[in-house]
């Protein structure tokens, strides 16, 4: 996946933390035994409230819920035991969904957590809720933010908020001038194909207020066909490479996931829990993280033996029939996933079409 940043800082946040919490291209490839990672995703819900052109959750065929804030305490106790030092509170849903979401940011900080951050479309906050989740122990917020005007944005996230979203950020980046308070303050945008266009005008309208914005290219998720990530591709979009050439995906060395129900998957784009390799109802994490089922992953994408798996499609944006990892979450491992929710589909694809159409109108005035 392509991207670039652009900053209000001397270096990106983003890429300085990245290399303080995450292991080198170097040491995953040698070593299918990591330490447990410094770094997590944990999933508050699996909801949404917005339907983004590019993104899955419309499809997901998983059924909607809720981490417990027991589940949640029992993960936090044993990570933070193995050195876990960072949790993101959000992965394939929307985290203000939660009414009770600062009880998880405070617990986060109880355990020890030196960084607890979230990334959310930001239309179901309001200046009393920022402040709230700030107060309780927040330390870096970045909206989802993908388009430069409010007619873009609506039909990209199916909602029509971008006014109140922005006026959100304005918020705080005031809010935190005026108290002194060192909150990270992030933007980011996945750009289609439509709003190629609007980098900059969503750049010179909101970096004034932030620390920094990333716009990120499109890239294949589960439930999506090819056709409709040809459509959705941009300027920022990168070729998938030749089969069988992809370096592995350090997320399974780097990083530690956490689903909704209290599963463990490969992968924070996993919708569907396809890669589950444990469940925290039952095991520990200890025992987890170096397990027969993610060593053998981690065994695979070091030698590219990946067929069969959701992991192989994202790699090499393919589409070909992938199955459950384990059967955590499943029935029947021997039956492929694959997302039957038309009405989703039929959505984005009417969407795509009145952005295409909204983008001549603007290049023809």
């Amino acid at each position: 996946m392509g991207f670039k940043i652009y900053t209000n800082k001397k270096k990106s946040f983003m890429e300085e933390r990245h290399t303080q919490v995450y292991t080198t291209k170097e040491d995953y490839s040698k070593n299918i035994f990591p330490s447990f990672p410094k770094t997590s995703l944990v999933e508050l819900s699996n909801g949404c409230n917005h339907a983004c052109i590019f993104c899955t959750n419309s499809r997901m065929e998983r059924k909607v819920g809720r981490l417990s804030l027991e589940l949640y305490e029992k993960f936090l106790k044993q990570a933070t035991d193995l050195g876990l030092e960072e949790v993101g509170l959000y992965t394939t849903g929307e985290p203000f969904l939660m009414r009770n979401i600062n009880d998880y940011i405070k617990l986060a900080k109880k355990y020890g957590i030196k960084y607890v951050f979230i990334t959310t479309n930001g239309a179901l906050t309001s200046p009393e809720k920022l402040v709230s989740a700030i107060e309780a122990g927040l330390d870096s917020i970045k909206f989802s933010v993908n388009a430069g005007s409010r007619e873009s944005y609506r039909l990209v996230h199916g909602k029509d908020d971008f006014d109140k979203v922005i006026n959100n950020i304005k918020f705080l980046s005031n809010y935190r001038e005026k108290n002194n308070i060192d909150l990270k303050l992030m933007v980011s945008c996945v750009v289609t194909k439509e709003v190629e266009d609007e980098q900059d005008l969503l750049k010179d309208l909101i970096l004034p207020y932030i620390d920094e914005i990333v716009f990120y290219g499109v890239n294949s998720q589960f439930g999506q066909s090819l056709d409709q990530i040809k459509l959705l591709k941009s300027n920022l979009s990168d070729d998938p490479p030749p089969i069988g050439t992809a370096d592995p995906c350090s997320m399974i060395w780097n990083r530690v996931h956490v689903t909704r129900e209290g599963f463990l998957t490969l992968c924070c784009a996993d919708y569907e829990n396809a890669l589950t390799y444990a469940d925290l109802n039952s095991t520990t994490l200890k025992e987890a993280w170096h397990n027969s089922t993610i060593t053998s992953m981690r065994k695979r994408h070091k030698t590219q033996c990946l067929d069969g798996t959701l992991c192989k499609n994202c790699l090499y944006g393919t589409e070909e029939a992938h199955y459950p990892l384990s059967d955590i979450g499943h029935k029947d491992v021997s039956m492929p996933l694959k997302s039957e929710k038309k009405r989703g589909i039929i959505s984005v694809a009417k969407r795509i079409k009145e952005l295409a159409n909204l983008k001549k109108e603007k290049k023809w005035k």
